[in-house]
């Protein structure tokens, strides 16, 4: 009796469709169940010659000396017991989530002060970021993050355009299957239209972690990387219609993508994981010159209208 692994079907009074997944493939559930494996010879005569050359039990001063028996050839007649079961192979090329997820400054006006609090405040994290980077070169020697940023800057943008093109085959490229999953979802029978215009800061690396998922030097590293750029996003249905933004009106972008890489495997690559939009934000932000100049605009006008209220007073 053995474990076998085989697709869920009419058995035991038990049945199952097949279900259609989150990408339109068809998946079968499968579960584990007792089967008995043939031993049965294809030939059925001289089976009683064939009982009496095979050996089914081991003498009992062997018992406790396997080699032994070997070498007086005690164990040459002892059956051949082959597997009973049959195994699944599984491939693990990405983690399910984000580890020790950066926390983005909420009030985007004052970046540069919070991230110099931040950095005073998380000492710890700039030392665990160092270590990170001296983990991620023990396996790439001519690791840098300036040319990182730009390979990431790339990879962003390609990842969104195999997603507006619907090229689910490409995709998978430059993005996790972790991240393939959440950015295909509600995707479906929609048009997407998406442009990558200008970037309005230069990427830049705010976060690295390396860590490990078993014993077996299963070795992951996250990279999270700012991007602050300038986009132009439209979104229409399966009959044309205008559901969200535009393909006229840019806006101002400001998102923090992770990219990870499997560093045990030689033939790992960098692909976007996942994003962290900050807390508080609709995902695109103001520039703090324009928010400056609007503020002046307004107390002007404020101004203007009180002066001319007590020149009216006055008369």
């Amino acid at each position: 009796m053995a474990f076998q692994l085989v697709p869920r079907q009419p058995l035991m009074g038990l049945s199952k469709t097949p279900m259609l997944g989150l990408l339109g493939t068809t998946s079968l559930q499968h579960e584990q169940v007792r089967t008995l494996k043939s031993n049965r010879h294809q030939r059925p005569e001289f089976k009683n010659l064939r009982r009496l050359k095979m050996q089914t039990s081991i003498p009992v001063k062997y018992m406790k000396d396997f080699g032994k028996a070997m070498q007086d050839g005690v164990m040459q007649n002892l059956p051949n017991l082959a597997k009973m079961w049959k195994e699944r192979d599984f491939y693990v090329s990405c983690s399910s989530s984000i580890i020790e997820a950066f926390q983005a400054p909420e009030n985007q006006n004052k970046a540069i002060t919070e991230e110099l609090r931040n950095k005073w405040n998380n000492i710890g994290s700039y030392g665990k970021d160092k270590l990170a980077v001296r983990k991620i070169r023990g396996f790439e020697s001519e690791f840098n993050l300036k040319v990182f940023q730009e390979e990431a800057k790339e990879l962003y943008i390609k990842a969104h355009e195999c997603l507006a093109k619907n090229d689910q085959e490409k995709l998978t490229d430059y993005v996790t299957e972790h991240a393939r999953v959440a950015m295909l979802l509600n995707s479906s029978q929609r048009t997407i239209r998406w442009k990558y215009l200008q970037s309005l800061e230069e990427p830049k690396v705010v976060h690295v972690r390396a860590f490990q998922l078993d014993e077996n030097a299963n070795v992951f590293a996250q990279i999270t990387v700012r991007f602050f750029s300038q986009q132009c996003l439209a979104v229409y249905d399966r009959f044309g219609r205008l559901i969200y933004g535009s393909e006229i009106l840019a806006k101002d972008v400001l998102e923090y993508a992770v990219f990870e890489k499997h560093l045990s495997n030689e033939y790992g690559v960098w692909r976007l994981h996942a994003k962290i939009i900050p807390e508080n934000s609709s995902g695109y932000v103001i520039h703090f010159e324009f928010y400056l100049e609007l503020k002046y605009a307004f107390l002007q006008v404020c101004v203007s209208s009180y002066v001319k209220q007590l020149i009216d007073n006055c008369l």
